[in-house]
């Protein structure tokens, strides 16, 4: 069992994170996909994350957040590794869902739940290997255009940057780009993806 202890974690580099994730663990996770969630407006309400100051009842707004899922063809269960949630570690995709976008509790503010209703969750897809190979940061984009300084301290590894490719994570992200593997598809397309 993967410990999330042992992971390579940087904290708002997310996709850097997964990558990572699934390149030091090709063995030992089979049919593992890494899965990029946002919106058009790159405003998206996700509950149970570790920077909320309560987690399970006020979300963070990510632009963009990565996570990565394995899918068990064998008993048909499929669980989520998300390094920057308070969830288990791994976390059972039906749960990851429900208490990550779809929060059941009196106590949130209906505020939240609309803001999230009216903006969606959409989710790309790429399976890790392809992921691996086609995915290239500069980290450009956690730079401050008027500052030159760091949104926030980047991961003190070598940026994953392939000069053949180039800096492609707002490839990844644009919801018109289709030159990048991964479809975006809506929550009830992902669980049936991964059913």
């Amino acid at each position: 069992m993967i410990q999330v202890e042992e992971c390579i974690y940087t904290s708002c580099y997310c996709e850097e994170n997964i990558y990572k994730f699934i390149e030091k663990y090709p063995g030992e996770i089979d049919n593992i996909y890494a899965v990029f969630i946002s919106n058009p407006s790159q405003k998206c309400v996700i509950w149970g994350q570790k920077k909320s100051n309560d987690p399970l009842l006020e979300p963070v707004i990510w632009d963009y957040h990565v996570i990565a899922i394995a899918k068990n063809e064998d008993c048909g269960t499929s669980v989520v590794y998300d390094l920057d949630t308070v969830l288990p570690f791994p976390c059972k995709l039906s749960s990851y869902i429900s208490q990550c976008f779809n929060p059941n509790t009196s106590e949130i503010d209906h505020h939240y739940l609309m803001f999230a209703a009216q903006s969606g969750h959409f989710f790309r897809v790429i399976r890790g290997p392809e992921f691996l190979q086609t995915f290239s940061s500069d980290r450009s984009h956690m730079i401050d255009k008027k500052s030159g300084n760091w949104l926030s301290p980047p991961p003190v590894y070598d940026s994953i940057f392939k000069p053949e490719i180039g800096h492609n994570l707002q490839q990844f992200l644009s919801f018109k780009d289709r030159s990048l593997p991964g479809q975006w598809i809506n929550s009830d397309e992902l669980l049936e993806l991964f059913v």
